[in-house]
């Protein structure tokens, strides 16, 4: 039971041990302990709200909310009776009852900063904007202090996002927010970077993106360093909406210089670069690049950029991926504008494969890669697939008929091939035999991998769970391509196998919902068939 410690009552000691009992569990306890001090002292109201809680939870819950309803009559404003009446609302689930009580507290003590508080929570929690907003202000007047007054400006924007008219929200409720912040900004009052946080996301809001920008560089903006980068991200998002692409690509760049492992950066880097290069942007003779510092304005200049960092990540301590990435992404831009071969990036597959032989063990090679699986020709995906298989250390047992992976690493990067030979359609192709073949070599594979998780906690996830998922896969193939009526059940038997062994693996639960559901749908559509006759 909340804050109970902090009331200087005198009839805390009175009420403690039943919240004791609550706090412990024992509500018919509670219940009791009640009724005896209410025979001593009738106008006790937080005992006849301990007890009411107890009756809830023991699910008299008619006879609670009449004892409750009783107790909120009254109008109550001691600490102990408002705190409990809010619990036991809460466990009611009805918030709304919660501003009532403290709408009654608020007029009796007018000058309570406690009660106008958890009167706006209140409101908070049932959605009633309007009314945040006038008690914000309300509680500001008592106590000028900034997060109230920024509480009745938050009020506004949420009045503004659930407004369902969008020129009401960008009329009247926008406006008068940012008219609100910007006194406090005139008077040199912001203190707090949610409040400057709040003042972008107005502007942002109303597309006044120059103002935001402006508000992002200047003074106010220095306040915006609890997030990495915070200033410079939000800097980028406007340079995007008001197209400089200067900026965009001149503060990218630098970015990149401090962090070559930024991917978000890379992306609007090559944004930038081919922008100005459609636009045959050039820089002005005499002035700066842009507000950021040079710009890249050719292809030239960012073929050498990406290999300088490259050059770079071979120095660094911490294997980078951004730089390798980076390359295969400016190489598909590349091939896309019918101009690849020009620049002499090397060869896709080439630079894919040393990509793997570098991060194949991180269970992020799959994803990484498979961005740009479309940059090989068709036909050599099995070439491709083979020559990663050539660089993983597997070793055969008299025990097993498959050559397996001896640590996790080699797991790892087999994993990710046969996710990749399942991405490319390697798998697809092949007949049923063949399937089911790969199947088996699966599960193996899978058994064979839980022998390093047995230290996993039931939280996490098996190392070999991929195994058994993709396998899983080639089954439901078999079932849904060839109506192969055993591949399903096989399904259910290895998905709940999987389960036993990893209880958290969220898509073993959603493959087993899925099947289940198809399954009955199935059995309820025979059911309602009427028969022939």
């Amino acid at each position: 039971m909340a804050a109970r410690g902090h009331v200087q009552d005198p009839n805390d000691r009175r009420l403690r041990p039943i919240y004791d009992y609550l706090d412990n569990g024992n509500n018919k306890m509670a219940i009791q302990q009640a009724d005896k001090l209410l025979k001593k002292h009738k106008d006790l109201h937080c005992a006849k709200v301990l007890k009411a809680i107890g009756l809830q939870r023991t699910g008299k819950q008619d006879e609670a909310y009449a004892l409750a309803q009783e107790v909120a009559a009254l109008e109550p404003t001691d600490d102990n009776s408002l705190q409990a009446l809010t619990i036991l609302y809460r466990e009611m689930h009805r918030p709304e009852l919660v501003t009532k009580l403290y709408e009654a507290a608020v007029k009796k003590v007018p000058n309570s900063e406690e009660y106008h508080s958890h009167l706006f929570m209140a409101y908070a929690r049932v959605g009633e904007y309007k009314k945040m907003q006038q008690a914000g202000m309300a509680l500001y007047k008592i106590v000028p202090k900034n997060p109230y007054y920024f509480w009745s400006v938050m009020s506004l924007i949420m009045q503004s996002i659930s407004a369902q008219d969008e020129n009401l929200s960008k009329t009247m409720f926008l406006p008068l927010a940012e008219r609100m912040v910007e006194k406090m900004v005139k008077e040199d009052k912001i203190e707090a970077e949610a409040e400057v946080e709040l003042y972008y996301m107005i502007l942002e809001r109303l597309e006044k993106y120059q103002e935001a920008l402006d508000v992002v560089r200047g003074k106010l903006g220095e306040k915006l360093t609890s997030e990495l980068q915070s200033r410079e991200n939000k800097c980028m998002a406007m340079y995007k909406k008001l197209c400089r692409w200067p900026e965009c690509n001149a503060l990218s760049r630098r970015l990149l210089l401090k962090n070559s492992d930024d991917w978000q950066f890379y992306i609007t880097y090559f944004d930038s670069v081919f922008q100005l290069i459609d636009e045959s942007w050039t820089p002005p003779l005499e002035e700066e690049h842009s507000l950021e510092g040079e710009v890249h304005y050719s292809i030239e200049q960012a073929v050498k950029f990406i290999e300088e960092r490259i050059t770079e990540e071979s120095k660094s301590t911490r294997p980078l991926r951004g730089p390798y990435l980076a390359k295969l992404e400016l190489i598909r831009r590349l091939r896309c504008r019918g101009c690849n071969d020009e620049y002499k990036l090397g060869d896709p597959e080439e630079l894919m494969f040393q990509y793997f032989k570098k991060f194949g063990d991180k269970p992020c090679c799959f994803t990484d890669l498979k961005v740009f699986v479309d940059l090989l020709p068709s036909s050599q995906y099995t070439k491709f697939i083979s020559q990663l298989l050539e660089v993983i250390p597997l070793s055969s047992t008299t025990e097993s008929e498959i050559a397996l992976p001896a640590d996790i690493k080699a797991l790892q990067q087999h994993l990710c091939v046969v996710q990749l030979s399942r991405l490319l359609g390697i798998y697809h192709a092949m007949d049923k035999k063949q399937k089911l073949t790969v199947v088996r070599e699966l599960m193996l594979r899978y058994h064979h991998g839980l022998e390093f998780g047995k230290t996993c906690l039931k939280t996490e996830l098996q190392f070999s769970d991929y195994y058994c998922l993709l396998a899983v896969h080639l089954l439901l193939d078999l079932w849904l391509e060839e109506g192969e009526e055993m591949a399903v059940w096989q399904c259910l038997t290895l998905l709940e196998e999987g389960l036993s062994h990893s209880p958290s693996n969220a898509q073993f639960k959603l493959l087993l919902i899925r099947i289940y559901c198809r399954l009955a749908l199935m059995q309820n559509t025979y059911s309602t068939t009427p028969s022939g006759g």
